[in-house]
């Protein structure tokens, strides 16, 4: 009809002219659709606000009851959604299949409407046909601002739709990692889903700075549990303060922190499993199969540091065995039971962690200095020594003969590892005994980013030689 498509396209002169020869402003056409509706379904803001103050009805349904406000809320016309909402568009209202305008907006990823239709009091757990919640909607989209409203809304996070599956497990089903990252966060915040069913193993695997190490599964997903004996207040603050840094760490390069649990002893912190284990097992296994990957890894350990500093985390027990490997072959950060905030000082000043890896001004035995960010570049010279060698910084030498050299500014004799003068150059200029002649984090980085392309390029031209071998000894033999 002629006055539905003109609101369709706009035309509000044309619209405000057929005002008075329609029979009525909300007739309805085939699709039960009316003037308003086609107005939205455009975005035309101008057409919908000239229907709506000549009395059009906001919340006349369409043959699959769809109101003028879920047709904004799936489009994501921010607008004429605000504009329905101050006519009191009904916001709970429900179309064929159970959902809502909420459920609409966070299922398409438009967080503004979600906001709009939250702050006008649009039930945030509602269910649909399927028993999915706008946050399972969101999840599976996979629409992280949408996500971490809706959680700021009280969204349940335990709720489960018709096959059992809650928002995490449904992002987790559809490999929408941060997803599950941004719910696990929101998780250890409020004590309504802790991590209080987290089931180990039975027996540690490792034992580390922590304490016990144990594997298990949490909220479907295989965890390690890192449990540590806390015996008194300051160590209770110490583990408090160790959860705060954690769960600020959110980074592609950092392992994913689960959560903390300090109801019972000893307490526990839960965090993703690396099944590739450490990074010297890692590169061992790699090369075993013809791969060297030492700078690529090192590439991706470094830009997790980075992400740590920016946020005025120091690490301050940085070795290879503290960069775990994802299942998908990704190098992660892990192990902060010796990291502080630079701006929260733990108040300790003993020395405390691996001392090969440690900064000369960490170790001397007059003042020591507190770990910082460049004692970090320090040890991070010291794991680049570590992935080339494929062993230990300093070899069999004992601990004290260890900090003896270092305190005294005697270097590491160069490995025979290290064939290339520019990386042991970049080594000595990590480790530099001066802290303020130190290579910067941001300049390391670079470089490795180019040892890392030099690598790959390398490893092109192996495959491609060896490519070419093959075939050359293929003809030979047909020959």
């Amino acid at each position: 009809m002629l006055f539905a498509y003109s609101a369709g396209f706009g035309n509000v002169e044309i619209i405000e002219l057929l005002l008075g020869q329609v029979a009525s402003i909300d007739a309805q056409d085939d699709d039960g659709d009316t003037a308003l509706h086609e107005a939205v379904y455009k975005g035309q803001f101008a057409a919908a606000r000239t229907l709506m103050e000549h009395g059009a009805d906001v919340n006349v349904a369409n043959a699959i009851e769809w109101t003028p406000l879920m047709a904004a809320a799936q489009r994501g016309h921010v607008e004429i959604a605000t504009l329905l909402v101050e006519k009191d568009a009904a916001v709970d209202v429900r179309e064929n299949a159970g959902r809502t305008a909420l459920s609409l907006a966070a299922e398409d990823g438009h967080v503004q409407i979600v906001q709009l239709l939250v702050d006008h009091s649009a039930t945030v757990n509602v269910l649909d046909t399927e028993s999915r919640t706008p946050l399972m909607r969101a999840a599976y989209r996979g629409h992280e601002e949408v996500v971490r409203l809706l959680l700021e809304s009280n969204a349940d996070v335990e709720a489960t739709d018709g096959s059992g599956r809650s928002a995490s497990m449904i992002a987790r089903f559809n490999n929408r990692s941060n997803i599950v990252r941004i719910i696990t966060a929101h998780e250890i915040e409020h004590p309504s889903a802790s991590v209080d069913g987290a089931d180990s193993s039975g027996e540690p695997f490792s034992f580390g700075s922590f304490g016990k190490v144990y594997r298990g599964w949490w909220l479907s997903s295989r965890v390690v549990i890192k449990c540590v004996a806390v015996e008194t207040e300051s160590q209770r603050h110490a583990f408090q303060r160790e959860a705060r840094i954690w769960q600020k760490a959110r980074h592609p390069n950092i392992v994913p922190f689960f959560g903390a649990c300090d109801d019972s002893t000893p307490y526990s912190f839960v965090c993703e499993e690396a099944t590739n284990g450490n990074l010297m097992n890692y590169l061992f296994r790699e090369q075993k199969q013809g791969r060297s990957l030492v700078w690529r890894k090192l590439m991706e350990a470094a830009l997790g540091l980075h992400f740590l500093h920016e946020r005025h985390i120091v690490h301050s027990d940085l070795k290879c065995n503290q960069i775990l490997v994802s299942k998908d072959g990704v190098a992660m950060l892990t192990d902060f039971g010796l990291s502080f905030n630079s701006e929260e000082s733990s108040g300790e000043g003993e020395i405390v962690g691996a001392i090969r890896w440690k900064a000369p001004e960490c170790i001397r035995k007059s003042k020591p200095s507190k770990p910082n960010f460049q004692s970090d570049v320090y040890s991070f010279g010291m794991c680049v020594v570590e992935a080339v060698t494929g062993a230990v910084p300093w070899g069999p030498l004992p601990d004290p003969v260890v900090k003896f050299h270092v305190t005294r500014e005697k270097f590491l004799v160069r490995p025979p590892a290290f064939k290339s003068d520019a990386q042991w150059e970049f080594v000595r200029a990590m480790c530099a005994f001066d802290p303020s002649e130190r290579l910067e984090l941001v300049d390391a980085i670079s470089q490795v980013r180019k040892f890392a392309e030099d690598e790959a390029v390398e490893e092109r031209v192996r495959a491609f030689s060896g490519e070419a071998k093959l075939e050359s000894e293929a003809v030979e033999s047909a020959e």
